[in-house]
């Protein structure tokens, strides 16, 4: 009985390790996915993103350039530029307010304007 739970218990603990240096996504890869969304993105001013770097600082602007390894954020107001390594990028995401954000913000200010006009039917028929 002490044998089969020695073992259960080895599998319970080895089991979730092994698992997880294959969820890992190895740099290469990472890289070359964050190379594909900037490629997507395109180059020019209509292409305003925010891009974390792994050592959490956040770099705002459009995509000047694009190269084999690495691109080019050019800031809008002072027109610093700044290139980044794919290597030195956690996310890249497009630049403003997510659409969670803008329905959240419209759904708010639609039931204000259904609670203030309910409110004010109700003191204009003086109940």
């Amino acid at each position: 009985m002490k044998l089969t739970s020695l073992i259960s218990g080895c599998i319970i603990v080895c089991l979730p390790f092994s698992a997880w240096s294959q969820s890992a996504a190895l740099p290469d890869e990472h890289a070359a996915k964050v190379r594909l969304s900037v490629q997507k993105r395109g180059t020019g001013e209509h292409s305003r993103v925010k891009v974390m770097l792994r050592n959490k600082t956040e770099v705002k602007g459009y995509i000047s350039q694009i190269g084999p390894d690495s691109f080019q954020i050019t800031d809008n107001k002072s027109g610093r530029v700044t290139p980044i390594a794919y290597q030195d990028v956690e996310k890249v995401r497009k630049s403003g307010l997510s659409t969670g954000a803008k329905i959240a913000i419209a759904v708010g200010v639609g039931l204000g304007v259904a609670v203030a006009a309910s409110l004010g039917s109700l003191a204009a028929s003086g109940e």
